[in-house]
Order: C-alpha cells, then structure tokens, then sequence
C-alpha cells in the first residue's frame, strides 16, 4: 500500500490533484451534497486548503464535470472512427448507461455546473458534438432511422442520471429500447 505524501510536502500541483482524486471519488460515491469539511476530512486538511488549490466548492465540482465531458468526448471520438459505427454506438451507449449509474455525480452536477460556467459548456458541448458526429457516421452507414438523432440519446442519458434507481437492467433495457428506436428497419429487425 502506498502511503501518500504529507500535505505540506506536495506541490501545488499534486495538493489540486489529491484534492481533485478524493473529491471526484467522495462525489461519485455520495453526491455534490457533501459538506466540505468532509472532503477536508478525507484529505486530512482544513476546508481553507481546499479552497486554495482549487477555489469554491463550484469551482471544484465543475473541474470534475470537465473531466467527465472529456471522458465521454473520447470515447464517442473513438467510437465514431471505428468501421462499424452502429456496433460503436450501441457499445458506447451502453458505458455512458454504466456511467450514469454508476456516478452520483454525473447525476447531481452535470446541468448544474454548467449553468454556471462557460468551460463546463465548453466541455459538455465539445461532448455533445462528439456524440453528434457518432450517430453521424452510423447513419452515413444506413444504420439509423430517418428520425434518430444524438438528441435522442441524449435524453436517456439525461432521464438515467434523474432514474437512476430503476438499476442495471431497467437502465440497460431502456437503452435498448432507444437504440430500437433509432435504428434503421433493416437493423432493428
């Protein structure tokens, strides 16, 4: 086991960077709601600390949405250069279900954060736009419907993080559902 370096021996750097590490598994576990003297608790540190290295608790919360839009910015990037876009999608559709279980903050921040901020916009835009350009290349590949768009999957991300108590297979089985949905009739059958 390795036992992290004592506070006052971090750089500035790898103080935001524990802090940013325990938070992002604090707030995943149990949500933005968690006092911040919580989080200092977990880090061994005052709340002043934390405000220090990283700014308000805002602050904090929308650096961990950035990392998020990110993580789903690549995977649907990579998703869409694959040669079968409809297999990508469905596969990537189904880890960003996983995601929205799986992470109480994703579920609590994701709009709120970005009603405040222009780089978790950014972030989440530059999401979104990744995600457009994978329902792109699987309609350019004659596997969706007329009708189906990224908006389409957008909102069963979006009722997951609100639904999340309807579990794994409830959630998965509501993907699948959209997925029918949009695929084309060929595909679907």
């Amino acid at each position: 086991m390795v036992v992290p370096a004592p506070w006052a021996a971090l750089t500035g750097e790898e103080k935001r960077e524990r802090i940013l590490a325990v938070a992002d598994e604090l707030f995943a576990r149990r949500g933005t709601e968690v006092p911040m003297p919580v989080l200092a608790d977990a880090l061994g540190v005052g709340v002043g600390s934390i405000y220090r290295q990283v700014g308000s608790k805002d602050d904090l919360v929308g650096q961990l949405v950035i990392a998020r839009a990110g993580v789903l910015r690549r995977r649907f990037a990579a998703a869409a250069a694959e040669p079968d876009a409809w297999s990508a999608l469905q596969r990537a559709t189904h880890e960003t279900v996983d995601d929205c279980l799986d992470d109480a903050l994703s579920q609590t921040a994701w709009d709120v954060a970005a009603s405040s901020s222009d780089a978790v916009r950014d972030a989440r835009q530059g999401a979104t736009d990744a995600l457009s350009a994978l329902v792109a290349a699987a309609r350019r590949q004659g596997a969706l419907a007329g009708d189906a768009s990224y908006e389409d999957l957008r909102l069963l991300f979006c009722a997951l993080r609100e639904l999340a108590t309807i579990g794994r297979g409830g959630a998965h089985r509501m993907a699948e559902l959209v997925l029918r949905g949009m695929a084309a009739p060929a595909v679907a059958a």
